[in-house]
């Protein structure tokens, strides 16, 4: 198992409770500096239009953040996420050029298919489930791979236009591996045809083990390779005592919600644990002590799960908890086929 952290660009994961420290691009490079230390394997850096709540307000530049970590760091893997609903794939492209560069590859792009709920709204209707959604996903996919390995690129589609463009410096064809999560079937298919790595949001060991078969039978079907990850998301909530854990679900899925949520989403306390942190991030229940979590790691690693993007608060000290309690469990209960 492979092990990432997320980081901020706003000041907290939870999005209806005051739980964020400090935000600045040292503080971020100390983290990441920490987190190498501590045996950290990536970083993963969610777009900066992720945030609702008290937190939204706070922000780091998204890739100039990518770019500062790169520098501060040797080993860490990078894992910037780009949306085909917000961003321009001309400009991920060049950007992940840059990055790739300063970190002597260590740089990943993530094409996350997903809207919140407020794009939703903004965009006016299920634009998920619209084919043009489905069409300018696989465009964006397209001029991505196009830009990285055309000597001079040019491209006029629906959605993108590109003109001439040749940011790839001499001996360089590609930057991978291409990490993508979505999870309608018109998207798993396509990421099963064009991408070499698939993040899943949280989820329970059947739902994401199902989403790996499925996954694994589109991409012998497509005649490509194996995937070189499978990625979820998760939330760590680690106490010395499982009391204490949910005590600390408690607060952060009870705390001001009537701010944020309809009375029919309040009532259904599912919903509302889902929405807490990013990426329903709390459903696979990494909650509890050491040794409950780390079980439930090695669960998840049994259904086929290689890399578990994770999400702590506060930041450093429940990251440190984690590298140094549950890591070397891990890798103990896994010795020791417990």
């Amino acid at each position: 198992m492979k092990y990432a952290y997320w980081q901020p660009v706003s000041n907290s994961w939870l999005r209806h409770v005051e739980d964020g420290g400090p935000l600045n691009v040292p503080c971020v490079q100390e983290t990441a500096q920490m987190a190498e230390n501590l045996g950290f394997d990536a970083v993963f850096l969610p777009d900066t239009y992720l945030y609702q709540g008290k937190n939204a307000d706070q922000k780091l530049d998204f890739w100039k953040t990518a770019g500062a970590i790169a520098e501060a760091t040797d080993t860490l893997h990078i894992m910037a996420a780009v949306r085909p609903s917000i961003d321009q794939p001309a400009e991920a492209a060049r950007q992940a050029i840059k990055i790739d560069e300063i970190s002597n590859s260590r740089f990943s792009l993530a094409v996350v298919s997903f809207l919140r709920e407020e794009e939703r709204k903004r965009l006016a209707g299920d634009i998920e489930g619209s084919e043009e959604f489905y069409l300018q996903t696989e465009e964006f996919f397209e001029v991505l791979r196009g830009v990285w390995t055309a000597g001079s690129y040019t491209y006029d589609g629906l959605f993108y236009q590109v003109e001439h463009i040749d940011y790839l410096p001499a001996g360089r064809k590609d930057i991978s591996p291409l990490y993508a999560g979505g999870e309608s079937d018109y998207l798993r298919q396509t990421i099963a045809e064009t991408c070499d790595a698939y993040i899943m949001k949280g989820g329970t060991v059947q739902e994401v083990a199902s989403m790996i078969a499925d996954m694994q039978i589109r991409r012998e079907a497509a005649g490509k390779s194996t995937f070189t990850e499978f990625g979820m998301t998760a939330y760590v909530i680690c106490r010395e005592t499982e009391e204490e854990a949910i005590q600390e679900w408690e607060r952060i899925t009870s705390s001001d919600y009537e701010a944020y949520v309809t009375q029919e989403e309040l009532a259904q306390k599912s919903l509302i644990s889902d929405d807490a942190v990013a990426a329903r991030g709390l459903r696979p229940n990494l909650v509890g002590t050491p040794l409950q979590i780390a079980q439930r790691i090695l669960a998840y690693e049994h259904a086929g799960v290689s890399l578990l993007l994770l999400q702590f608060s506060p930041q450093k000290q429940e990251m440190e908890r984690f590298a140094k309690e549950i890591i070397p469990l891990v890798e103990e209960m896994r010795d020791n086929s417990i």
